[in-house]
């Protein structure tokens, strides 16, 4: 990098020869009243104080060319603060500047500058006020450029952070699948809402041989861009061990294993996965996740929790599976923790009791998306616009009856 003796343009003509006429002003006053001289006296001292001030202007303008830079990387005087090195030069610069200028007036234009011993005194004094003077605006200017420069930086990298995150919470959203879905024998609406920009939890469809569809509903571990990163691993690690014509059971055993395999810290994943068969047999299991809640037509109410420890924590983690048969009309309710874990502004959880009875309600609607907008709503309520603590994610299933006998 090339080093320059000045500033760029158009500030030299400024640093150079503006700014030391200004500063020569004010002790150009303070000699001619230490002096006990008349103000016509006055312009004398400004032209010998103005000579200080160019002498010493120049004298730092070579100490920041040949001598600061060599003290330490230039890399780190240019962005940290000022090192002490970079300090200690420019004051021994401006000593020697003011030194300089004093033995040139005493031998050109005011051949007592030295006369006394009090006459050098009174130089030294004066050189290290001027001193102080330059280096006090020097790194006054420097500490707000660089002030100016930091806000700058940190603004643009929120900014561009913030814009990095809003795209990845379109890519997040436009993995999971459309909010209302209906097939063979079903009715479904699904949502996903982010306590951050992007979160955590997912949910999927998964279209298995024999008309059959799965359901999957998971939570992993963490929240942010982390969690959201591992979501889509996870999800994409389940959707490639999913076709298999086999049960809920194998299917997050294979995904535990695959995901334990990863080494990954912070891997863990909750996962409860449903397979409906046109016929109405439900086969679930739940890899430590929330209980799902299983509606029937009749009003009873049933948790389904058979399952097993949550994937990737454990490579030996085994799973169990409970089966039911469902009737037309009964409903099917996963849920991540995000429900149950919404806390009030006073601190106090959403939990399982409010839950059931927002379930319960059969004014709540009967159709799976107007259930779920009635579980979103409550939390909502609940929250009265306190921030979620954790991503809040609901997968509403009908059984509408079997096709083919129909």
């Amino acid at each position: 990098m090339r080093l320059r003796l000045l500033p760029s343009r158009p500030r030299h003509f400024w640093w150079l020869v503006v700014r030391p006429l200004l500063f020569a002003i004010p002790f150009a006053v303070f000699f001619c009243f230490l002096q006990g001289s008349s103000f016509d006296k006055l312009g004398d001292y400004y032209i010998g104080a103005a000579f200080f001030s160019f002498t010493i202007t120049l004298a730092i303008a070579a100490n920041r060319r040949w001598v600061a830079p060599r003290l330490i990387p230039s890399e780190q005087s240019r962005a940290g603060p000022p090192q002490s090195l970079q300090i200690a030069s420019y004051a021994v610069a401006a000593m020697l500047g003011s030194v300089a200028a004093g033995v040139i007036l005493h031998y050109t234009i005011a051949p007592s500058t030295f006369g006394t011993g009090r006459d050098i005194m009174l130089l030294l004094m004066f050189s290290a006020m001027f001193t102080v003077l330059f280096l006090g605006v020097i790194y006054a200017r420097r500490s707000q450029r660089l002030l100016i420069q930091r806000i700058r930086e940190e603004a643009e990298n929120r900014t561009r952070e913030e814009q990095e995150l809003r795209v990845a919470a379109e890519i997040q959203q436009a993995l999971l699948p459309p909010r209302i879905r209906a097939g063979k024998g079903y009715a479904a609406a699904g949502a996903s809402i982010p306590c951050r920009t992007i979160g955590g939890d997912f949910l999927e469809y998964f279209d298995l041989p024999g008309e059959r569809v799965g359901f999957a509903l998971g939570d992993v571990a963490g929240k942010g861009p982390p969690a959201a990163i591992l979501a889509a691993m996870v999800q994409g690690i389940f959707t490639t061990h999913v076709d298999k014509d086999d049960g809920p059971a194998a299917t997050l055993s294979r995904v535990n294993q695959a995901l334990y395999k990863r080494g990954i810290e912070t891997r863990f994943a909750t996962i409860a996965y449903m397979v409906l068969t046109p016929d109405g047999r439900l086969v679930s299991c739940s890899a430590g996740h929330n209980p799902a809640y299983l509606l029937g037509r009749d009003g009873a109410v049933r948790r389904l929790e058979k399952g097993g420890l949550l994937v990737g924590a454990f490579g030996d983690a085994t799973y169990e599976e409970e089966a039911v048969t469902l009737h037309p009309g009964d409903t099917l309710v996963l849920f991540s923790d995000g429900v149950t874990d919404a806390e009030s502004p006073s601190g106090e959880q959403f939990g399982e009791e409010r839950l059931y009875s927002v379930l319960a309600d059969r004014k709540a609607g009967r159709a799976p998306e107007e259930i779920l907008e009635s579980v979103l709503h409550a939390t909502r309520l609940f929250a009265a616009g306190h921030p979620p603590a954790d991503d809040i994610t609901v997968l509403v299933v009908r059984y509408l009856g079997n096709p083919s006998t129909s």
